[in-house]
């Protein structure tokens, strides 16, 4: 069986440490094309390195504007946390 990919955006990946974490993540490799890109919100296992969990799925991260982290990052998903909601942008004015 193929491995899913997903993707998300956070700050810094650097700064990212194995463990749990809840996480906007997307899916890159669905079943139905047409879900392709949905946002998901979940608590996740993830690995810097992947051979830590060869039974993880593939996560690259991407810097908020958007460029990708060279190299990826393994994820496990433990539990769908419901809607993501965005934080309200607050504008002066």
């Amino acid at each position: 069986m193929a491995k899913k990919e997903y993707d998300c955006f956070v700050d810094n990946p650097d700064r990212l440490s194995d463990g749990e974490i809840a996480l906007a993540i997307r899916e890159l490799t669905p079943e139905d094309r047409r879900k392709k890109y949905l946002t998901r919100y979940v608590k996740c296992l993830i690995k810097r390195k992947p051979e830590e969990m060869p039974e993880g799925d593939v996560l690259w991260m991407r810097w908020q504007r958007g460029r990708r982290y060279p190299k990826p990052f393994a994820i496990k998903i433990l539990e769908e946390l419901g809607a993501f909601l965005p934080k309200a942008i607050k504008y002066e004015g």
